[in-house]
């Protein structure tokens, strides 16, 4: 539950915390917004709301709507003008990271000044001192920024020049600035402050040292992973054979007790043992059956015979009987 909610936090699914206010800093309901507005407590980037004050040709520009060369012109003089003096301002606290003013119109994000500091002091140095200054007769509203990473905050399509709502988009539309003219800017903070350059130097460097360890474990790590694999293999494999070899062990073993047990068994007979015995049954049945039908035979004699006797003396038996019959008296 812990890791589900830490992987929506900040989202369009989290229903309790501003996804807009996370990712940018700033929602157009402001206090009236129903999810939470965490506001941190310290940060590298500080927002300074509604500084920049956009001109009529700026805004124009913002709309979508189209305008002369020199109207154009005047509007990036003006803008170059407030970044080259913001910038190296705001350079004065600390080393600056990046600098971005949006070229939104909405009015949470009119006119606001994101400065990101290389270090989080720098960057609470800063507030401390801008809440008490004042520009253009307006009194600054710097506030510390959850937003440290803008390519989540930038608008994708205002980059590629395919945003359809324009100004009045909710993700940071960026003023353009050149390159030249931004290097030139980075190259004078340098110069005005070259303790920067050498801590950066140094931070360079100690980055490039943790990037070096950091790759150095990770190669270590998946070599020993690596290591590890192949020795889980190998003995999943030989378990796997000594397991086979069990298995066969145990059926030879299983066949030869069972031949055993049938050899020394009293009353087992092999195959031809049990042929000839089978073969030696036929002949006792023959004789057998020779006997029975002689004896059969003198029976039926001694029958014939009987019974012809028996005849011959009922037959005398009758003679005699007439014989007295016919016998005359005296």
């Amino acid at each position: 539950m812990a890791e589900k909610l830490s992987r929506m936090y900040g989202t369009e699914e989290d229903k309790v915390n501003c996804p807009f206010y996370f990712k940018i800093g700033a929602c157009r309901y402001e206090n009236k917004c129903l999810r939470i507005h965490n506001r941190p407590s310290e940060s590298q980037t500080i927002l300074i709301k509604h500084m920049y004050q956009n001109s009529p040709t700026e805004l124009a520009l913002a709309q979508g709507n189209r305008v002369s060369e020199e109207e154009a012109q005047k509007a990036l003089n003006h803008y170059e003008e407030f970044y080259e003096e913001v910038f190296l301002e705001l350079a004065s606290y600390g080393e600056i990271d990046d600098l971005i003013i949006c070229d939104n119109i909405g009015d949470h994000m009119k006119g606001n000044v994101y400065v990101k500091y290389v270090r989080e002091s720098e960057a609470l140095k800063c507030l401390m001192s801008l809440k008490t200054r004042y520009y253009d007769k307006q009194q600054l509203q710097p506030e510390f920024s959850p937003v440290t990473d803008f390519s989540n905050a930038k608008c994708k399509q205002y980059i590629e020049g395919q945003c359809k709502r324009s100004g009045y988009c909710n993700y940071i539309h960026s003023k353009p600035i050149g390159r030249p003219f931004r290097r030139s800017l980075f190259r004078q903070m340098y110069e005005e402050h070259p303790e920067y350059k050498n801590r950066s130097r140094s931070r360079s460097r100690s980055d490039d040292d943790d990037r070096s360890k950091k790759k150095r474990k990770e190669k270590e790590r998946s070599e020993k992973h690596e290591k590890d694999s192949k020795k889980r293999h190998s003995r999943s494999r030989s378990s796997h054979k000594k397991h086979k070899k069990d298995k066969d062990k145990k059926k030879k073993k299983s066949r030869s007790h069972s031949k055993h047990s049938k050899s020394a068994s009293p009353g087992y007979k092999n195959s031809e043992e049990r042929r000839a015995e089978i073969a030696k049954w036929g002949e006792d049945d023959d004789e057998e059956d020779m006997k029975v039908n002689a004896s059969g035979l003198v029976n039926n004699n001694g029958t014939t015979n009987n019974n012809e006797q028996s005849d011959s003396n009922n037959k005398q038996g009758t003679h005699d009987y007439l014989a007295q019959l016919v016998k005359p008296q005296n």
